[in-house]
C-alpha cells in the first residue's frame, strides 16, 4: 500500500487550507484521541488549533502528514526550542488505528529524528499515554527512575524498539467542579492557617506591576519541577514572552486563567498556577503549578490551585472538569490534587533518546 509523508504548512485561516493538509493533520489527532480516551476531551476543531501549532520566536514547530492510499493516516509533530544553548527537542507521532501495522509510525519517527539532528539537538523526548481502565492490574514491565510502572503495551514497545528509554511517568488526573461548599470551607481554613504574609491574585492578563516577577517565576518551572531522568533546557522569560504566550493561548481559543500568591513584603510572585479555559468546552486544562523553593511550607500550592478552581467556576460556569498532569514522584502536589478531588485517569510516559 502506498504511503506518502509531506510537510504541513499551518495556514493563516482554514479557508487558506486548500489542500486540506492541516485539517487532515488535526483529524488524525482527533481520531487517535477518540480511540484512546473514548470521549471528546482532547478533540479540537482545526480552526482552534491554528495558533497552537504555529511556530513562535521561542519554539519551532514542524508538522508532517502521512497519507495511506491518499487518505490521512498519521502525523508527526517536532517541537524545537529556540534557546541559544538548547539541546532538547520533542517528537510526537500518531497513527490512526485503522492504518497501523503498515510501518507509518516508524517512518514518521525516522523523519522526526532526522529533523531533530538537522536542528542540532541531541536529546529527544517522545510520549505515550496509558488510560488506567486499560492497564491490567499488576502490570510492571517498564520501570523509570521513579519506580512507577507502565504497561508493556504496543506504544511502550514501539518506543523501546526505536531506542527510547522510559525517563519519567506523569499521572494525569481529573476533578469535577465546582467544589462543594464543605470542601471549600475546609480547604480555605487550611490555607488561612498557613499562608500568612501572602495575598492571592487571579488574572487572565498579567498585571503590569507583577509581570517581571511572574516571568522570573515562569523561568524556574522547568528547573524546579521534578524532572528526574529528563534533560531540560534553561528557558528565558521576560515580560514580552509572557504577553506573547497570553496572546497565543487566546488566539488558540484557550485563554489562560492564572492564580498567584504574592508575598506582601516583597510584592513578588511566590507561587502560581495556570489553567487554560477552552471556549465552549466542559473541560479545562491545568498546566504549570509552581511554588518557588524559598516559599514552600506555607500551603501556597493549595492556595493558588483553590483560588484558580474557584475563579474558573465564576468566569467559565460551563466548565465541569479540570485536567492536570504531575510527575508521579511529586507527592506534595499529588496530595494537594487529592484534597481538591482530583482522581487519576491515566499515566503518561516520557521517553528519552540521545543522538550524541
Amino acid at each position: 500500500m502506498r504511503v506518502t509523508i509531506e510537510r504541513v504548512v499551518v495556514p493563516e485561516t482554514m479557508d487558506a487550507d486548500t489542500s486540506g493538509d492541516f485539517a487532515g493533520f488535526v483529524d488524525v489527532g482527533n481520531d487517535c484521541a477518540l480511540h484512546l480516551w473514548g470521549d471528546d476531551d482532547f478533540v479540537s476543531a482545526p480552526e482552534d488549533e491554528l495558533a497552537w501549532f504555529r511556530s513562535s520566536p521561542f519554539r519551532l514547530r514542524l508538522l508532517y502528514l502521512a497519507r495511506l492510499e491518499g487518505e490521512p493516516a498519521g502525523r508527526l509533530l517536532v517541537t524545537v526550542p529556540l534557546e541559544e544553548d538548547a539541546t532538547t527537542a520533542e517528537v510526537e507521532v500518531h497513527v490512526i488505528p485503522a492504518a497501523r501495522r503498515h510501518g507509518i509510525g516508524a517512518a514518521l519517527l525516522r523523519q522526526g529524528e532526522e529533523l531533530v539532528a538537522d536542528a542540532g539537538r541531541v536529546d529527544i523526548a517522545t510520549f505515550t499515554q496509558h488510560v488506567l481502565s486499560g492497564i491490567p492490574s499488576g502490570t510492571a514491565d517498564s520501570v523509570p527512575p521513579s519506580a512507577q510502572h507502565l504497561p508493556d503495551d504496543a506504544d511502550a514497545r514501539f518506543a523501546r524498539a526505536h531506542g527510547f528509554r522510559l525517563a519519567q511517568v506523569e499521572a494525569m488526573s481529573r476533578a469535577d467542579i465546582p467544589l462543594s461548599s464543605v470542601v471549600r470551607e475546609r480547604l480555605h481554613a487550611e490555607v488561612d492557617a498557613h499562608a500568612c504574609g501572602y495575598r492571592l491574585v487571579t488574572w487572565q492578563r498579567c498585571p503590569d506591576d507583577l509581570i517581571d516577577s511572574f516571568a522570573a517565576a515562569r523561568a524556574r518551572m522547568l528547573v524546579d519541577a521534578p524532572h528526574k531522568g529528563v534533560p531540560v533546557d534553561t528557558v528565558r522569560w521576560d515580560a514580552d514572552r509572557v504577553r506573547r504566550e497570553e496572546q497565543r493561548w487566546r488566539d488558540a481559543g484557550r485563554p489562560p486563567l492564572v492564580a498567584a500568591a504574592v508575598q506582601e513584603t516583597t510584592r513578588e510572585v511566590a507561587a502560581y498556577t495556570i489553567v487554560l479555559v477552552a471556549q465552549g468546552s466542559a473541560t479545562a486544562e491545568q498546566r504549570d503549578t509552581l511554588v518557588l523553593a524559598a516559599h514552600r511550607g506555607h500551603r501556597l500550592g493549595l492556595a493558588v490551585k483553590l483560588a484558580n478552581v474557584e475563579a474558573l467556576a465564576r468566569i467559565a460556569p460551563h466548565t465541569q472538569h479540570v485536567l492536570t498532569w504531575n510527575a508521579v514522584e511529586n507527592e506534595p502536589m499529588l496530595a494537594i490534587n487529592r484534597e481538591l478531588g482530583f482522581r487519576q485517569r491515566a499515566l503518561n510516559g516520557i521517553w528519552q533518546k540521545s543522538l550524541a
